[in-house]
């Protein structure tokens, strides 16, 4: 383990955000809780070079931070690679940084039942992305043909890829 340490400025430039946005990150444990070093809060290099490594590799390299009074989230922004029709709805297909494959309505909101992952948001407002067969894509992790809450589509049944568990 590395016993370097970073200044609020170098995280900053780090992860391409305010200052502020870095001790507020803090604040709410989405970053390490920084350590004082001549009166100043630094930060563990490790874990913030760690989650560089994470976001590049991903295939989102954005995300969002929504706060409701004094509680904080982040949600990685996943865009939707092809759309997909089924049933002759529109359906997002997309990856995740560890190149499992979904397939959700194609709507942008909040996922937040992928097996063994975190909440995203998925992004569905580039309607110029190529549109591809379901025979024509690899096995899918997960797919789910709809939900009640959106009410356009055919929500009896959810259906998921062969040999998926949800």
């Amino acid at each position: 383990m590395s016993d370097k340490y970073l200044t609020v400025s170098e995280v900053a430039d780090l992860l391409g955000m305010l200052k502020e946005n870095v001790l507020r990150m803090a604040q709410h444990g989405a970053l390490p809780h920084p350590v004082t070093i001549n009166g100043e809060p630094h930060f563990p290099e490790e874990p913030i070079l760690r989650r560089c490594e994470e976001e590049d590799d991903a295939i989102p390299s954005a995300g969002v931070y929504l706060s409701t009074g004094e509680d904080f989230f982040y949600y990685k922004v996943v865009k939707a690679s092809h759309m997909l029709f089924y049933k002759n709805w529109p359906f997002a297909v997309f990856s995740l940084w560890d190149e499992s494959l979904h397939i959700r309505p194609w709507l942008t909101h909040l996922v937040d039942d992928l097996p063994d992952h975190e909440t995203i948001l998925l992004s569905c407002e580039d309607a110029n992305i190529p549109e591809v067969s379901l025979k024509d894509l690899p096995q899918p992790t997960s797919i789910v043909w709809g939900y009640r809450s959106v009410g356009q589509y055919d929500l009896d049944v959810t259906v998921a890829a062969s040999n998926v568990s949800h």
